[in-house]
């Protein structure tokens, strides 16, 4: 029951919003690439959401703009090694 409505929507986001109903490439390491990357995109997407709101200082801004491009770089060098 807790996984239900816990996992559950998470994935019903990414097969509805992500278009990861069916994965386009071949071999597993491609398909782990293809999930990373969607999870690291909804993450993004629910971090942002959460902390938009208490986000008001510009000095605040830019430094969760600089941590969140400095995650990005380093999640595509680490898909990229795949």
């Amino acid at each position: 029951q807790v996984r239900q409505s816990t996992v559950e929507p998470v994935f019903g986001s990414l097969v509805h919003y992500y278009g990861l109903s069916k994965i386009n490439v071949l071999g597993k390491a491609s398909a782990h690439k293809v999930m990373l990357m969607a999870a690291t995109c909804f993450n993004l997407k629910k971090y942002l959401k959460t902390f938009k709101r208490k986000l008001t200082n510009s000095a605040a801004v830019e430094t969760v703009a600089h941590l969140i491009s400095a995650f990005l770089k380093s999640s595509i060098a680490f898909t990229l090694k795949f």
